[in-house]
């Protein structure tokens, strides 16, 4: 399976076979099909990261409305967290904003949807992440840019209010301190 849009994967770990049959049947074949070929790892200049999603899982109960029923996929380089809900459509929660938004109804085009620096900007609101790199440098697996002070407390949303941080603990401090997203 070649993807343009995968050309730069960079593998963080492998994925066990245990947790391809925990999620057999739950996620999009192609999904899984990435996890075999290319483990866990980002793309798209690190902006996007394919996790597993048992380490996710809790979080995004506990920070999102429909937490029970969505399966974390990838997060993005700017904190956010693409879910596969309903086993049909690919979300985004988009913590940072605390909005949240369907990207595609299944997973079929997104790697080649992705390859389209519009669809990016629009589905995944990537505006200030590659400026980011280019001022703060490049992110760890386990980070993401995160705005200080949040934007949910009056912070902007300039580049220079942007900081390397850890995702996972950046979105619960978002939702300790500006709410669930509902």
């Amino acid at each position: 399976m070649k993807y343009k849009s995968l050309e730069d994967f960079k593998k963080y770990k492998e994925v066990e076979q245990d947790t391809i049959s925990l999620y057999n049947n739950k996620i999009p074949k192609k999904i899984l099909d990435i996890w075999r070929e290319y483990g866990f790892g980002s793309f798209m200049k690190n902006y996007i990261k394919i996790i597993n999603p048992s380490e996710y899982k809790e979080l995004l109960d506990e920070s999102y409305f429909r937490g029970k029923e969505s399966i974390p996929v990838m997060v993005t380089g700017l904190g956010d967290i693409i879910t596969w809900e309903k086993n049909r459509y690919l979300s985004i929660v988009k913590y940072r904003k605390g909005t949240f938004d369907i990207i595609e109804d299944g997973f079929e085009y997104f790697l080649t949807d992705i390859m389209d620096t519009e669809y990016v900007k629009d589905f995944l609101d990537n505006l200030q992440y590659e400026e980011a790199v280019i001022d703060k440098g490049i992110l760890e697996y386990d980070e993401c840019f995160g705005y200080v002070p949040l934007l949910g407390l009056g912070g902007s949303e300039k580049v220079e209010n942007l900081k390397k941080v850890k995702i996972k603990e950046h979105i619960e401090l978002i939702t300790q301190l500006v709410g669930k997203i509902e």
